[in-house]
């Protein structure tokens, strides 16, 4: 039987394909958080960005021409968007190309984001199936947790019991935070069907949140769904005459809520004291080196290595105290989103950034978006701690909910011709943006495959396979690291202090200056390898290690020291370790025998 369309019908049955597509894709996208791929290196932070790029290249591809006659209303957060976007890349450090991955992630998602305008602009039903679809990744994330609690399933993380589809409980309590919000508002906007289903996922996060621990998390919780309820159930007319009312009383009522605030902060900060001195210190550290960068910033990726610097100066002086030499680290992020930011595409960057969170905010509350504007404010008061926009799940529900936000059913009619073109290039650049980075997949599974043999100490065996991906995956410390330990144990010592003073300008973590000195010492280079160790004990002053290190190379009979031997083997033996283990034994152990036995006699 033929079926026979007129020519409004045949316009409407493509546009019902074309939401379709758009609702499909729209919903892969979202699901980003919950993929994985064990196969891959780091894959489940790998897996997840693949799967994004795979996402956006078939939304790109399926969805080529979708709109009829309505057009975006251009918006100040588009602009902005593309500002920030620019600044990163004039920021950027090309010569060294520290993150090429961020900055083709970077440009799929500002296509994304055009692609949702056009979408949400077009077809407004989206916006709440796309909410949806967040607030049921939430649910599915809160079960998950509870059976890795109850050791139904495997968590991401040795050291912890609960991490969802994340790797360890901050980010994955972060995400459940910016999708209760949201669960929120449909329980409180909505009747029935939805209502009961909101209710369900609300409780779930609720259930599982408190055994995450993250204070960050439960103070977004906290703040986006008290904003949400007050914006829901009270509003600024009520609060308006519940203050005229009782006016007399408002003061000694706000002077309580915030003694009860700060009792809650005091309390928060007591949970885990010594990870909140760690924080104070990056954010302190990381204060110093914005002001030393406050123009052009240190580019994408250039945080760990400014930090690292910028530590052993402030260590180097006397307002730094024993305590924080104490819990001091060398991050790889600054646990601070707008720090981090601010030292990496300056206050410029900064500014800009900021100003685009509070415009989707702004635009959101305006187009009564409530629950997309809490996700988006849950989202912010997390940064202020933690490190979301570093994964791929955060910024994916930030372009949603943040384009829920802002757009507005279109009413102007689009020039078909023009709207078309737009969609159909940002296609192509997606699908181009896409094929870029796609020879990525193979490399990073060939890596995981090498690492296995490489945690066997099979170093001999894939030396050659780490020095064939140098070149695709050269902007990875942790890879350098691995290839530069097969070439230093198979006696190539030289090679590996070049890949390592790579490593060195990408990340600040002091075993790759322990690694250097190593190295050198071999070569017989002794000078450079106590160079080496020297400057990696004024970056983090109270590890054992490398003063160990030190004691064993003024113990070579070439570069013979007594008296610096002697102090070094001391400050093994007193100083007291971060965490006692195992490892910590073995040397006082070692350095204990070379003193006792006259070694170095």
């Amino acid at each position: 039987m033929k079926i026979k369309y007129t020519g409004m019908e045949l316009k409407l049955h493509r546009h019902g394909i074309r939401i379709a597509l758009a609702s499909v894709f729209g919903a892969m996208l979202i699901a980003t958080p919950l993929v994985g791929d064990s196969a891959l290196a780091n894959g489940i932070v790998m897996g997840k960005v693949f799967w994004f790029h795979l996402s956006m290249a078939l939304m790109a591809i399926g969805t080529i021409g979708f709109g009829r006659k309505k057009r975006i209303s251009f918006s100040l957060p588009d602009g902005l968007l593309l500002l920030f976007a620019g600044i990163t890349l004039a920021t950027y450090d090309w010569q060294l190309g520290p993150e090429p991955g961020k900055l083709l992630f970077g440009g799929q998602l500002i296509i994304l984001w055009f692609l949702l305008r056009h979408f949400l602009t077009e077809a407004p039903c989206l916006k709440f199936f796309f909410l949806f679809i967040l607030m049921l990744t939430g649910l599915v994330e809160a079960v998950w947790g509870m059976q890795q609690l109850h050791g139904h399933a495997y968590s991401h993380h040795s050291l912890f019991r609960l991490t969802g589809s994340f790797f360890n409980p901050g980010p994955y309590s972060g995400y459940l935070a910016v999708v209760l919000p949201a669960g929120l508002w449909t329980a409180l906007k909505f009747q029935k069907g939805m209502h009961y289903f909101a209710w369900v996922c609300v409780g779930a996060i609720l259930v599982v949140l408190p055994a995450g621990m993250s204070r960050s998390a439960w103070m977004a919780a906290v703040v986006a769904c008290g904003w949400v309820y007050w914006a829901e159930r009270i509003g600024w007319e009520k609060t308006k005459a519940i203050y005229i009312r009782y006016k007399n009383v408002a003061v000694p009522f706000f002077a309580i809520v915030i003694l009860l605030a700060g009792c809650a902060f005091a309390g928060l900060y007591g949970l885990k004291r010594d990870s909140a001195d760690g924080r104070l210190l990056m954010w302190k550290v990381t204060g110093k080196a914005i002001a030393g960068h406050p123009v052009t910033g240190t580019g994408l990726g250039g945080f760990p290595e400014a930090y690292a610097e910028m530590q052993g100066q402030y260590f180097g002086t006397e307002e730094a105290t024993d305590k924080e030499k104490r819990v001091a680290g060398c991050p790889e992020y600054a646990f601070n989103e707008y720090l981090q930011i601010g030292l990496e595409q300056g206050i410029g960057g900064w500014i800009v950034f900021v100003s685009w969170l509070g415009s989707m905010m702004y635009y959101g509350i305006r187009n009564r978006q409530h629950g997309a504007v809490g996700g988006v404010l849950a989202l912010v008061v997390f940064a202020m701690s933690s490190y979301p926009l570093q994964l791929p799940s955060f910024w994916v529900a930030l372009m949603f909910l943040g384009a829920v936000c802002v757009t507005e059913e279109g009413t102007q009619r689009a020039r078909i011709f023009a709207e078309k073109l737009l969609t159909g290039l940002l296609a192509l650049t997606a699908v181009g943006l896409f094929v870029g980075q796609k020879g990525n997949y193979e490399a990073y599974r060939r890596w995981g495959r090498m690492q296995m043999l490489y945690n066997n100490k099979a170093y001999e065996s894939v030396a050659e396979d780490y020095h064939s991906l140098h070149d695709k995956l050269k902007h990875k410390p942790e890879f350098l690291f691995e290839e530069a330990q097969c070439l230093s144990k198979t006696g190539q010592y030289t090679e590996a202090i070049r890949v390592l003073e790579r490593a060195k300008r990408l990340s600040g973590d002091p075993m790759i200056r322990y690694m250097i000195a190593k190295n050198r010492q071999a070569l017989g280079d002794y000078r450079e390898a106590e160079r080496e160790l020297l400057q990696a004990i004024e970056i983090l002053p109270e590890r054992l290690y490398p003063y160990y290190l030190l004691a064993k190379l003024y113990a070579e009979p070439e570069f013979y020291q007594e008296d610096k031997f002697r102090a070094a083997a001391g400050a093994v033996l007193t100083k007291e370790p971060k965490v006692e283990s195992t490892a910590v034994r073995e040397m006082r152990t070692e350095i204990k025998k070379m003193v006792e036995k006259g070694d170095v006699d």
